[in-house]
């Protein structure tokens, strides 16, 4: 990564896509990726590289825990920016977030809530394959998906597969639909911090 580039410097379509699709082989973030989520994760609070390792892989329910070689080059870039600052004691280090690192975070917050949410939702979707596996009824508890929930999101999914070839005036009308149900979901819900 250049100097000159900062955490999130990416398109976020680029990213969006990268997502989505072939999400189970090779890197799942980008290391700008993580940088952001680690900015986003001290400005909770002064953390260790170790508890912030836990942390992303407890968020993501076991499924992406990222190893110490890429957590600590990356906050020790986001150091040497300026973005975090560093105190020792008893030979651990612990970062926190400074004005300018917070600065940057509030620019990026989308992004950064959109990685942290997409964290949550990985470890939703290994709860739900994990019951599934074990034919467990009871696998979406409190904090799993519910099937009339799970039911909605693949009968959108067939619904819009089945528009693919759809013709502009149709495609205008499903995005309408689409824009509605978006702006509706967004007015009841915070993505997790």
């Amino acid at each position: 990564m250049k100097k000159d580039k900062q955490p999130g410097d990416r398109s976020r379509e680029h990213g969006r896509h990268r997502h989505e699709a072939n999400f189970t082989r090779g890197r799942k973030f980008s290391s700008d990726d993580l940088q952001l989520m680690l900015l986003a994760l001290l400005e909770k609070q002064p953390s260790h590289g170790y508890e912030l390792v836990k942390e992303l892989d407890s968020r993501s329910g076991g499924y992406w825990k990222p190893s110490p070689g890429m957590v600590y080059p990356a906050l020790t870039y986001i150091q040497e920016i300026g973005y975090a600052s560093v105190s020792v004691s008893s030979n651990k280090k612990s970062y926190a977030l400074l004005p300018e690192g917070l600065a940057f975070l509030n620019e990026h917050r989308d992004q950064a809530e959109e990685l942290l949410a997409m964290l949550v939702h990985l470890a939703n979707k290994m709860k739900y394959i994990q019951g599934a596996m074990a034919a467990d009824s009871d696998a979406t508890g409190n904090d799993g998906w519910l099937p009339e929930f799970l039911a909605a999101r693949l009968a959108l999914k067939r619904a819009l597969l089945l528009k693919s070839a759809a013709d502009p005036q149709e495609q205008k009308r499903i995005t309408t639909i689409l824009q509605e149900a978006i702006a509706q979901i967004n007015q009841s819900c915070t993505p997790p911090r």
